[in-house]
């Protein structure tokens, strides 16, 4: 299907923007900031009332304006299994912080952290194809067995001295004699000053899903934690997989396992080690393995067909008639592995398929990323049905002056099932898209509400570009997406000035004036300097009307510094915008 543009796009969106115009010149900021916190908060009891209570009135006394309640609570309201089912304390506590004086914002369904909705139907994951992996059936006809087309790696174990790993030449990576998983060797990383990464080529089917495997041992170990990686052999930009790696300092040897599609490669590299140096310490690594998978996390849905055929005439084979229904039982909405054992493949008595007959098998499986991470795929019509209903019930516990904080959020996945690629969208036009659905759906229930964003996936200076993750295309344009009501959370702290010049509308290329709130400190521990240093980086970019104290750490330590730094700060910005009366 052919993708659409970006301004036939718009017209399907909720927003009534016209493509390329620039809006009025933002409004002065206020004469004091606007100052948010994040709640952390699990409201769904008597305790976690009276905890949320504490901290709205500490936040308060602190010159705090608005809380953001980050609370999983939101997504369970239609769920009968939970405490707080109806939302009745969530409710509560918001409605204490607006007596207290204080703005609320509840929270949309997470797009990007979606684990909590998927334990609603872990069904619902945006999945990634598989094509053509080959079967056979066994000697006895009654099981389906994976045909392994990986061809191995060259000195797994690290018996063969240097051969095959040491492609860097990272300083203080070597191979041990006298320590090993099994066999006699293994390679270490031992006080590398910089870079200390093993590296091999892996030659790789296209669309096929992958199992790595390796064991990791520690001792003394401080620094970065190691990691394990495969991008594309053209492009490191290209991800496949990418995980870091939990060990303690001193620890024996542990297994580390990873699942990865390698969609369009046919050649790639796979890393794992430690990057940027000020490491100290050991490591070793031993009896490295990758091999075909397949079914690992199967997601079975309407938009992520499985079909099992012919490879030769393409004829298909019927599921509960030529094989058994297919399922991972591991496929649970908050997976805590990164590799189980694929289901098993049995085959009925009456089965058309006989013994040694090879046939292929499409599916698509999710695809968990750091600390067993799933998004939601944004088609499926069970997930826009959830959509509804939670937006329903949110609504009937948020106060009227809350405002509705979207969830998109750092999406390692989209545009990868059926569903969502039938739609011929680029990932930044589908999430665009989604984006003017969504507000639409709220403001049928709630006319005038005021809406809130992350700012990543619309920032080309964060995540809404090509190649992002494990994104199957370009993230471009997602921004046409946004209303100019939408007030941005802006959290790029790395590239701050740039991504607050970009939502300003002064870029012709993102022409939609935006009011922002610089989503700070981040776990840095120390408040003061975290504002300070936020809104120098703001100086001359108009449109900021303040700053959220955001910690995902709970760190509330520094909530009443970080709040009189940016007040303190504030006049200095205001006049570098503004002038002031």
């Amino acid at each position: 299907m052919k993708r659409l543009s970006i301004c036939a796009l718009i017209l399907l969106c909720a927003a009534p923007l016209a493509c390329g115009r620039k809006d009025s010149l933002l409004a002065p900021p206020p004469p004091t900031p606007q100052l948010w916190y994040w709640q952390h908060s699990l409201v769904n009891g008597e305790a976690g009332l009276q905890t949320s209570r504490k901290l709205t009135d500490r936040a308060r006394a602190a010159g705090y304006t608005g809380v953001a309640f980050w609370d999983v609570s939101f997504s369970y309201l239609t769920s009968p299994r939970w405490p707080d089912h109806g939302g009745r304390y969530l409710k509560r506590a918001m409605d204490y912080a607006v007596a207290q004086g204080m703005q609320v914002l509840a929270l949309g369904p997470p797009f990007g952290y979606s684990n909590d909705v998927l334990n609603f139907n872990p069904n619902w994951a945006e999945g990634q194809r598989v094509e053509g992996a080959r079967f056979k059936v066994d000697d006895a006809g009654r099981l389906l067995r994976l045909i392994d087309s990986f061809s191995g790696l060259a000195n797994s174990g690290f018996e063969s001295g240097a051969t095959g790993w040491f492609n860097n030449r990272d300083r203080g990576v070597d191979v041990d004699s006298s320590t090993s998983h099994t066999g006699s060797k293994s390679g270490v990383i031992n006080n590398a000053p910089g870079n200390g990464r093993f590296s091999q080529l892996l030659t790789l089917t296209p669309w096929r899903q992958y199992h790595l495997r390796l064991f990791l041992k520690s001792r003394a170990y401080a620094g970065p934690p190691p990691v394990v990686e495969v991008f594309d052999a053209g492009s490191q930009a290209k991800l496949r997989q990418y995980q870091q790696i939990k060990v303690a300092p001193t620890q024996d040897w542990m297994q580390v396992d990873a699942t990865f599609n390698s969609q369009s490669s046919s050649s790639a590299w796979l890393y794992f080690g430690v990057w940027g140096g000020g490491n100290t310490g050991t490591l070793w690594f031993d009896d490295v393995s990758v091999e075909e998978t397949a079914l690992v996390y199967l997601i079975r849905r309407s938009g992520a067909p499985l079909k099992v055929y012919d490879p030769s005439t393409g004829a298909v084979f019927r599921e509960a008639v030529d094989f058994d229904p297919i399922k991972d039982s591991g496929l649970t909405g908050d997976p805590h592995d990164d590799y189980h054992a694929p289901p098993p493949v049995t085959l009925p008595s009456g089965t058309t398929l006989k013994p040694g007959q090879t046939v292929a098998m499409d599916f698509y499986a999710a695809l968990p990323v750091e600390l067993h991470r799933l998004g939601i795929c944004l088609t499926d019509p069970a997930v826009q049905e959830f959509l509804m209903e939670n937006a329903r019930q949110v609504m009937a516990v948020a106060p009227p002056q809350t405002g509705m904080f979207l969830q998109y959020d750092e999406m390692r996945q989209m545009d990868s099932c059926q569903s969502c690629r039938a739609k011929g969208m680029t990932p930044g036009q589908l999430l665009a898209w989604h984006v003017g659905q969504t507000i639409k759906l709220y403001r049928s229930l709630r006319p005038g509400l005021a809406f809130y964003a992350w700012s990543d996936m619309f920032d080309p200076f964060a995540n809404a570009h090509d190649d992002y993750y494990l994104v199957e295309g370009d993230i471009g344009g997602s921004w046409l997406g946004l209303p100019p009501e939408v007030t941005i959370m802006n959290w790029n702290l790395d590239h701050l000035k740039e991504s607050l010049a970009w939502f300003s509308g002064e870029d012709s290329k993102q022409p939609i004036a935006h009011r922002q709130i610089i989503a700070g400190y981040y776990d840095n521990h120390n408040g003061q300097v975290a504002a300070s240093g936020e809104l120098r980086q703001a100086h001359g970019i108009p449109g900021i009307d303040g700053l959220m104290y955001t910690s995902w750490e709970d760190d509330n330590s520094q909530l009443e510094e970080f709040a009189d730094s940016a007040r303190k700060s504030w006049n200095d910005y205001r006049s570098s915008v503004v002038s002031a009366p």
